[in-house]
């Protein structure tokens, strides 16, 4: 199939200049680009051209004539062959992926501590691996061609594992077509990108497709009503982890405190007991699940994962505990409403007041605004403030959240996140705790004709300085 390029692609031709995006053209690059639709296909080969690209691949949908455009009969194909040349042995690596709506980051982030090879962590943390690979929109889960371009660099090479964050929207779109993942991991689901997915089934069909023999050899899953349902429809072995005694991991007691948990649990009929450094609501989920995944992959020895457990932790933003005397500050990117729900819940126990700041993202997902709203209501103290408003109105937000809210509360609108945390680290008494819920790692905030800086973190050391 390449030798139909090898006017373009000679000998000495340097893969790393290849690109997938026009966002993405220097000098001596070579556009690799296909789309559905020829009218879009035409606009985006324009555009290289008239950035000066050096050579276009694209398949016989395009319909315009230029020198540089170098059309192929089977455009897949020659993708792949062209991502093969691009990142030597990327199908011979170790591939895991997490796909649900909440615990993707955290458990994919356990995962690559645990199996502490030459490995490397796909997702949503504060370290963009991709600013130097692409100019496109960064995107939970990147497109195949970004991710190949990542292992290419030096420094990657000698990667084995490769653990993924995957995303619905990667999965509707096939982002990821080409990647086999050794193991896969579902957490859970609930409502969220209804603006795209329409509704819970949509949502669900997209996930299917990480589970299917084209895309993995095995998952593991845990133990739910969705759980059971992906079970049920997938044709892959499946393992599962819950509290019943027929789960492949069995978990048959936990003890909770603030910064750690301790766990008894049975796996291929052996007991085993381990306290692991983690806090937040699904941590002991979220761990379990990278564990089940590490060790049903059969490429680690149990021994060795649970050696390494004693030196795990969360990721930036996954439920950050900072300390202020006898209270605690928690920073956490619950932003779903079952993920709020059980921020809230698990904190409730362990303090004697409850605080919670959050709002909602603009341009996203309307209609669950009211249902993160019913989520707050188990808090001592409501404050509603700015997420992501992105184009949308401020106060139009906040009255969709107001919608679910119990008004009998002790509820307050502060627009301002700045001046919305300072409100709650004031509000902080004896023993009580203030979740800061749904920006997590992020360092900006989005309006609609701006960007700017802002991390919870950051402002928050700050009060506390100005306090102390």
């Amino acid at each position: 199939m390449l030798n139909e390029l090898k006017n373009v692609l000679d000998k000495d031709f340097d893969y790393n200049n290849l690109v997938n995006s026009t966002l993405d053209i220097k000098k001596n690059s070579v556009l690799l680009i296909n789309n559905d639709s020829e009218t879009r296909l035409d606009e985006l080969v324009l555009d290289a051209i008239n950035k000066n690209v050096k050579n276009i691949i694209t398949s016989k949908n395009c319909t315009l004539a230029n020198s540089k455009i170098v059309k192929v009969e089977n455009y897949e194909k020659t993708f792949n062959e062209l991502l093969i040349k691009l990142c030597k042995n990327f199908d011979k690596k170790n591939y895991f992926g997490i796909t649900g709506t909440n615990g993707k980051t955290t458990t994919g982030y356990y995962l690559n501590q645990l199996i502490k090879s030459k490995s490397i962590f796909i997702g949503t943390t504060e370290e963009d691996l991709f600013k130097n690979i692409t100019n496109e929109e960064h995107l939970t889960t990147p497109k195949l061609f970004n991710i190949l371009k990542l292992l290419s660099k030096e420094e990657n090479k000698d990667i084995n594992d490769v653990v993924i964050e995957v995303s619905s929207h990667a999965l509707d779109q096939e982002r990821l077509k080409g990647i086999y993942f050794k193991v896969s991991g579902f957490t859970n689901l609930s409502q969220d990108h209804f603006d795209y997915h329409k509704n819970i089934d949509n949502y669900f069909a997209s996930k299917l497709k990480m589970f299917n023999e084209d895309s993995s050899e095995k998952f593991v899953y845990v133990d739910s009503e969705w759980g059971n349902k992906l079970k049920h429809e997938s044709k892959l072995p499946s393992f599962s982890i819950g509290y019943k005694s027929n789960n492949n991991l069995y978990i048959e007691k936990i003890n909770v405190d603030k910064e750690s948990f301790d766990l008894e649990f049975y796996l291929d009929g052996k007991k085993y007991e381990i306290s692991v450094p983690l806090s937040g609501p699904l941590a002991h989920m979220n761990y379990l699940l990278a564990l089940s995944m590490a060790y049903f992959s059969e490429q680690y020895k149990l021994s060795e994962l649970l050696e390494a457990s004693a030196d795990i932790k969360n990721p930036l933003g996954r439920y950050e505990i900072i300390s202020i005397d006898t209270n605690d500050i928690i920073i956490d990117y619950a932003h779903t409403p079952e993920s709020i729900k059980q921020s809230i819940a698990y904190v409730k126990g362990k303090y004697k007041n409850t605080t919670v700041i959050f709002g909602a993202g603009g341009n996203r997902d309307k209609d669950k605004r009211p249902l993160m709203g019913d989520a707050v209501n188990e808090a001592d103290k409501i404050i509603i403030t700015n997420d992501n408003p992105r184009d949308e109105n401020e106060e139009d937000i906040a009255k969709d959240i107001l919608e679910g809210v119990n008004l009998n509360k002790d509820v307050e609108v502060v627009l301002n996140r700045k001046e919305a945390i300072r409100k709650g680290i004031e509000n902080l008494k004896n023993d009580s705790v203030l979740l800061i819920l749904g920006k997590g790692h992020e360092k900006i905030q989005e309006f609609e004709n701006n960007t700017i800086k802002f991390s919870d973190q950051q402002v928050v050391k700050e009060m506390i300085k100005e306090i102390q």
